[in-house]
């Protein structure tokens, strides 16, 4: 099912994965909402398994005591049963493209894509719904954009479980980075990985301040600056300023590319001190002029 509109909040504090035959609640569909507004606010209590991501502009999500950005080039993933805020303010229009999956066919579909064949013949009653995903935002790729912008072409049901098997995969991915942390206790593992993957969202959401430093990254996870440096490098295979310094040029490629706005301007938009900064990093990692590659582009 596709939506071009939100439902209204109170059709949203009805929603629930699991409904009950003597209340009032609504079950969760499988449904993509593809709309555009300059102006919305909605809060939900009980979300679906959820992918929020635009095809234009960006929203701002409270979800886990956190406040992110997402943007035309970053998702978000969102387990079930959890709450979070959702707002949109903007002068120009944003187009969603949020992801919301019916909690059985989400829970069948996972548990198909995490057992042994042998296990779906044996035991084809039991279904599996202990896995967890990180609630994180993630770079859209493009081969995931391309992939969300076929959804008209592809059967309901083959789209909703081929992206599912497309969030598994990234998923795993991203839990298999806690096997570079020097350490040999497992909760050490996993809560070091969940430090530097709210520093990740942060920096995705807050790349645009000029003032954003190392220092404020470690205070935010409430770790020693020489010991953050460490885990960030051994997770993510760069520094936090090198990942940060990514972040900033690939936005502004985008922004180059897809946008009006003058190249200083852009400097500004995505973080840089100096509108001249952004020349020579553009030139060194396109081999060309930021001008000539929009005028190419």
């Amino acid at each position: 099912m596709v939506a071009t509109h939100f439902p209204e909040q109170a059709v949203l504090d009805r929603l629930r994965n699991k409904v009950h035959a003597e209340t009032n609640d609504l079950e969760w569909p499988n449904v993509i909402v593809n709309s555009s507004y300059k102006s919305y606010q909605k809060s939900v209590s009980e979300s679906s398994f959820s992918i929020f991501a635009n095809t234009k502009g960006t929203v701002k999500l409270y979800h886990s005591r956190r406040d992110l950005r997402v943007c035309e080039q970053t998702f978000y993933l969102s387990n079930p049963f959890e709450s979070f805020g959702y707002e949109i303010d903007s002068e120009a229009r944003v187009d969603t493209f949020n992801v919301h999956f019916n909690y059985a066919f989400y829970t069948q579909a996972l548990h198909t894509l995490l057992s042994s064949n042998e296990n779906l013949l044996d035991y084809p009653d039991v279904v599996n719904t202990s896995y967890e995903f990180i609630n994180q935002l993630h770079y859209k790729s493009p081969d995931l954009k391309k992939f969300l912008g076929s959804f008209q072409q592809k059967e309901e049901e083959i789209f909703f479980f081929e992206l599912l098997e497309y969030c598994l995969f990234i998923d795993h991915k991203d839990k298999g980075r806690m096997l570079s942390i020097s350490t040999a206790k497992l909760s050490t593992k996993k809560e070091l990985l969940k430090r530097m993957q709210i520093v990740k969202d942060y920096i995705y959401s807050n790349y645009n301040n000029a003032d954003l430093s190392i220092k404020k990254l470690s205070e935010l996870v409430y770790m020693s600056h020489f010991h953050f440096l460490r885990v960030f490098k051994n997770v993510y295979g760069i520094t936090p300023y090198q990942y940060l310094k990514r972040i900033r040029i690939e936005r502004a490629r985008y922004l180059i590319k897809e946008t009006n706005l003058p190249i200083k301007e852009i400097a500004f938009v995505v973080g840089f001190k100096e509108a001249s900064a952004i020349f020579p990093i553009i030139r060194k990692l396109l081999l060309k002029s930021p001008q000539k590659y929009r005028k190419e582009n």
